[in-house]
């Protein structure tokens, strides 16, 4: 498997901002030491580069974009964002094809689910996800302090695979897509609230707020909501969902909700 490496000397803290998630466009930037990895530029090219100067984060820091899946609201921006800045893509084999990034950007490279890359001092680790998609992806990043960011969106159901690689993490960022009520009764027409609610749909809060519970450990500090509907869902019901599940269990870890606008610092 290859790795982009460089000689970046690694920092104390492994630190990530959501730039955007939603169905209008979806990133993450994830920092540690003086390189970053993009996960997803569902944005413009020069539209990353303003969120990612907004959040404080230089956009020659990157070292390479990662691709969960190749849908619109992920990879519009990665092409000229990539060739611009002359650095790797990685992605799975079948997003690579369904995506025709591939001989577009400087280098493409696949990513095998369970095999870790290595960017700068940052350990990415693949596993598999389930979405109406070639061969979707969710990651696990490691930094040189030990910190653990576990990212898990557009799936619509959860497996053994994602619940070992989301296991003592120190931040979650997990999809909140979908009230069921609000879903069930909102303007969207049948096929569409059936695509959704599939296997291969998305995850309502409640769905979040289960998985969240399983995997709720003395390491978790905070846990993210990503990719909230704007007719399904909003920011309260998602924070009292994840909020309730994990005041069930006496857990104290901070709960937050990115937004399709502004950015949402994750630091353990």
């Amino acid at each position: 498997m290859p790795s982009h490496r460089d000689n970046l000397k690694p920092a104390s803290t492994l630190r990530a901002v959501v730039l955007g998630s939603g169905s209008s466009g979806n990133a993450l930037a994830v920092c540690c030491g003086k390189g970053t990895v993009l996960l997803d530029c569902g944005f413009s090219a020069r539209e990353a580069d303003r969120r990612l100067r907004a959040a404080g984060i230089d956009p020659t820091s990157v070292r390479a974009v990662l691709v969960s899946h190749e849908h619109s609201d992920h990879v519009r921006g990665v092409r000229v964002f990539a060739s611009c800045r002359r650095i790797p893509v990685y992605a799975s084999r079948g997003t690579r094809s369904a995506s025709g990034l591939n001989g577009q950007v400087p280098e493409m490279h696949v990513i095998t689910p369970g095999e870790p890359v290595t960017v700068g001092s940052i350990t990415i680790t693949a596993f598999r996800t389930s979405h109406d998609a070639a061969e979707p992806l969710g990651f696990r990043f490691e930094g040189a302090c030990g910190c653990a960011l576990g990212v898990l969106t557009d799936s619509g159901t959860v497996n053994g695979e994602m619940l070992e690689a989301l296991r003592g993490c120190d931040v979650l960022a997990i999809e909140s897509n979908h009230d069921e009520e609000m879903l069930e009764h909102g303007p969207y027409p049948w096929f569409l609230k059936r695509r959704i609610r599939s296997a291969e749909g998305h995850l309502s809060n409640e769905a979040a707020a289960e998985l969240v519970t399983t995997l709720a450990s003395d390491r978790l500090t905070r846990v993210v909501g990503l990719h909230l509907s704007s007719t399904n869902n909003t920011s309260r019901l998602v924070t009292s969902s994840l909020a309730g599940a994990l005041a069930r269990l006496g857990h104290q870890a901070t709960i937050e909700v990115a937004l399709q606008e502004t950015a949402c610092i994750l630091k353990p």
